[in-house]
């Protein structure tokens, strides 16, 4: 190893050291932080520190005011202030509506609790269990209230018609990633993969460049799989938002959104029931009921309305589905190419392998695909 070590020495002595430049350094002392005189930082006026609501508990004494002792300071058992909001946040996910109505705000000027001692329970029990929140979801979703029966009586109506109470169990749209999951869920097409970078599911172009935007921006696909992916990564830009998401209420990010807004409006069921990755699900939740649905017609459509609701078909739902089949079946077998057209995917792998591949079968069971994904209670919790 000498020679080695004195021929590094020597390389090292052919070239001149190099000078170094401080770029950053922690400072001696706090910066001095004042108030200034109606914004201006030209004129400030009295200093202040780093403190704490006097109302809650205290700082601890000798602590550095620091962002990490703040942190402490929030999550601290004598101060289940943090844990009511989460808590708070975490209800209102499930039923709707918060124990606390206005998640925005639990102070002073905001909405009463409707069950006090339910929230603080709530809180208390959380931060106990290390603060878990799948042990939370797991509390509520298997807990009583949750599991009521969503039916609406026309004493709930007169008596209780938010249903604060909880005299009944929930029922709320879904929020707009979860309404696409879904559809992709049922049809078999849904990629379960957690995490990795956001994805870009096909848009129509023009969002992308002037003037429906400012500038051009890049929209593209990195993998075939990406329009699979769950809604949740969904890229977002703030001055074009994603349209299937806009259509169902989902926040701009222009600003923090604590509670979003429910509408219903005729776009969304057209999204539903034209959008192109919705028709796509359609082709497939009818390849899916075909292939793994049994043999006959009613055996096929309970399966399919299953996947997409939870449950089985009523007798006077299922022979309306029924005629929309028949009657698809009629008017495709008269416009075949328009019946290879709607089925849409690869008939040899639709149809099994004992029957031959038959695109108007196909294309019938799509229609009736795209009317079960179009139900209200198929985007609905209750």
């Amino acid at each position: 190893w000498t020679e080695a070590n004195q021929q590094i020495e020597e390389l090292w002595g052919k070239f001149p050291e190099p000078s170094s430049q401080l770029v950053l350094a922690s400072r001696t002392m706090a910066r001095k932080t004042s108030m200034l005189d109606r914004g201006d930082f030209l004129k400030p006026t009295r200093q202040v520190e780093p403190g704490t609501p006097p109302f809650l508990h205290p700082f601890p004494e000798n602590a550095e005011r620091t962002r990490l002792n703040f942190a402490k300071w929030l999550v601290d058992p004598k101060s289940p202030t943090v844990a009511r909001a989460i808590v708070n946040r975490i209800w209102q996910e499930h039923f709707g509506t918060g124990i606390v109505s206005s998640p925005e705000d639990l102070g002073s000027q905001g909405e009463t609790p409707s069950h006090r001692e339910l929230l603080d329970w709530l809180a208390a029990d959380f931060m106990e269990r290390g603060w878990s929140l799948k042990t939370l979801h797991h509390t509520i979703v298997t807990s009583a209230t949750y599991k009521q029966s969503s039916h609406v009586t026309p004493e709930h109506i007169a008596r209780d018609p938010a249903n604060r109470l909880l005299a009944r169990g929930p029922r709320v749209r879904v929020d707009a990633e979860i309404v696409r999951d879904i559809a992709l869920a049922a049809s078999g097409l849904l990629d379960l993969k957690v995490g990795g970078p956001s994805t870009h599911p096909p848009a129509p172009e023009f969002l992308f460049a002037p003037p429906a935007s400012y500038g051009p921006k890049q929209w593209k696909m990195a993998s075939p799989d990406e329009p699979y992916r769950r809604g949740l990564y969904t890229f977002r830009f703030r001055s074009v938002p994603y349209p299937m998401l806009q259509s169902f209420d989902a926040p701009n990010g222009d600003f923090s959104c604590v509670r979003r807004s429910r509408s219903n409006t005729p776009l969304q069921a057209l999204t539903t029931l034209n959008e192109p990755l919705f028709v796509e699900c359609a082709q497939h939740l009818a390849q899916r009921s075909i292939k793994e649905g049994g043999a006959g017609d009613e055996d096929r459509l309970a399966y399919a309305f299953k996947l997409c609701t939870a449950r089985t078909p009523k007798s006077e739902e299922a022979g309306i589905l029924l005629d929309i089949l028949n009657k698809q079946r009629k008017k495709l077998a008269e416009h075949p190419e328009q019946a290879v057209k709607l089925a849409g995917i690869n008939l040899v792998e639709a149809i099994p392998q004992r029957a031959e591949p038959n695109p108007v079968e196909q294309a019938a069971w799509t229609a009736v695909a795209r009317v079960i994904l179009n139900l209200d209670e198929t985007i609905t919790r209750e």
